[in-house]
């Protein structure tokens, strides 16, 4: 009887061989009476793979609201006039510094677009010929700056798109020539950054603006080419650099004076954006701007003048 048990285990032994399993112990001993089966040794522990590496983002998705935010606004215009002659008593090279304290808000659209409100704080202008009127009237410089700071909050409202950007006063300025709100709302211009969502490192995105000013009296019209790169993005920090080309035009003036200016310029920026909120955390930037201004007076000659103007931009966000 114990044979033809031991025929059976083998039996089903060869059975499962041929099926491709384990192999059985009756093939191990030969078709010997079967005895226990030793304890197996305990499997080898399988290393599991490293958890991966957190996601860094390959686009560009913003939140659509902008909270309010401030920002300290300077910037410092030398300017060099040569050719005509000028007025007795004016320096051919003049500085200006001008600095604000804005605070907006913004609503942000899928194409970057920014729509906000605000006010600026703080609004001074510092010229080297209010100086120089100073101390000839022997004042104080910190007099002349204060005659220059505006006391009370401007109220603005501000948008950007791939075609406009303007930043205008609330209610507006019933005429914006030669008005120091204008030269504060400029200021509170370089804080409006356009960036598309799904933008990604290195992409590119341009936009054109055209612009109508005053200054002495003459309405000019700016144009303005901006061509922006992401130079960087990190789950932190967005980069970016925009390259600014620039062109004026305008006319002013009587038949008794009449002035006509022309220029172009460029400029670069470098602008860091924080990821999680889409705010501007600081910028700095330099631009040149070369300009030709005629004047003419009947009968007389035209007299023609060139004046070169170096701007220095800084904005940071206030914590």
């Amino acid at each position: 009887m114990a044979r033809g048990i031991d025929r059976m285990t083998c039996s089903r032994s060869l059975v499962l061989i041929a099926a491709g399993r384990v192999v059985g112990p009756c093939l191990l001993l030969a078709c010997a009476p079967a005895t226990p089966t030793p304890a197996a040794a305990p499997a080898p522990e399988i290393a599991l793979p490293a958890a991966p590496a957190p996601a860094v983002a390959t686009r560009v998705l913003l939140p659509r609201v902008q909270p309010r935010s401030i920002w300290t606004v300077s910037a410092v215009t030398q300017l060099k006039v040569t050719g005509a002659a000028l007025p007795t008593g004016v320096s051919n090279a003049q500085r200006v510094d001008t600095r604000a304290v804005v605070s907006m808000f913004f609503d942000r659209s899928a194409t970057g677009a920014l729509r906000g409100s605000g006010q600026i704080d703080s609004f001074t202008v510092r010229s080297s010929i209010t100086e120089r009127i100073a101390e000839s009237a022997k004042q104080s410089t910190a007099a002349a700056i204060a005659a220059q700071a505006r006391p009370t909050p401007l109220l603005i409202d501000a948008l950007i798109d791939s075609t406009s950007l303007r930043v205008v006063t609330r209610p507006p300025l019933v005429n914006e020539c030669d008005r120091p709100e204008v030269s504060a709302m400029q200021l509170a211009r370089e804080l409006l950054v356009r960036i598309p969502d799904g933008v990604a490192e290195n992409d590119q995105w341009r936009d054109s603006t055209v612009t109508l000013v005053c200054r002495n009296g003459m309405p000019l019209t700016v144009y303005t080419t901006t061509r922006s790169t992401l130079e960087k993005l990190s789950q932190e920090t967005l980069v970016v650099k925009r390259e600014i080309n620039t062109k004026v035009e305008g006319k002013g003036g009587t038949a008794f004076r009449a002035f006509e200016l022309v220029g172009s310029g460029s400029g670069s920026q470098r602008i860091e954006i924080a990821a999680s909120s889409g705010l501007l955390e600081r910028l700095q930037g330099t631009s040149t701007l070369t300009m030709q201004v005629v004047e003419r007076i009947p009968p007389g000659t035209p007299r023609l003048q060139q004046v070169l103007q170096r701007v220095e931009l800084r904005a940071e966000r206030q914590r």
